[in-house]
């Protein structure tokens, strides 16, 4: 697994050019993945409202830009429960009316833990797994055969409280 650094005030992970560029694929229907969300990733209490954005983990950009069709895993810490991370799936979709994205509460995990996960695109849909819990999230129009993997991100709207470090592997 590869460590990523989210570091105080920044939204984006540290990456190498030639791990962006390694990103790049065609028809990637599934990705596999294993992560450890470490202790900085928790924090209570949260500092303002939009604390409860959801973080990004990983997942698929489909055409040439995430923000028109993408499917991730996502997280948040679990302000309540010390030590508990919450993950989502998050899908955003350009084309759709109304609210672009989705997003759906899958399970919650310890920090610490080695998580493993996985996200397919099949029957119309994103089925998206972490550990023993699968979801279902539409995927109403069709995904361009270029894609890309994403990485970690943080925010929503406001940035790391302070140096954040995930370890992740992704395969796909």
């Amino acid at each position: 697994m590869r460590f990523y650094l989210i570091k105080k005030g920044n939204h984006y992970a540290s990456m190498s050019i030639f791990e962006k560029i390694g990103a790049i694929g065609w028809k990637m229907n599934t990705m596999s993945l294993r992560f450890i969300f470490r202790k900085e990733c928790w924090w209570a209490p949260p500092r303002n409202q939009d604390d409860n954005d959801l973080n990004k983990l990983a997942g698929i950009g489909y055409g040439t830009n995430h923000q028109n069709n993408s499917v991730r895993l996502a997280w948040v810490p679990d302000f309540g429960i010390p030590g508990m991370i919450k993950v989502y799936g998050y899908a955003y979709d350009e084309k759709k009316a109304g609210q672009k994205f989705t997003m759906a509460f899958i399970k919650s995990v310890h920090v610490e833990e080695s998580v493993t996960g996985k996200i397919e695109r099949r029957d119309g849909g994103y089925f998206i797994t972490v550990q023993d819990v699968t979801i279902r999230m539409d995927n109403i129009n069709a995904d361009p055969n270029l894609c890309f993997k994403l990485y970690p991100y943080f925010g929503g709207n406001n940035t790391a409280p302070h140096d954040m470090v995930i370890e992740l592997e992704m395969n796909g």
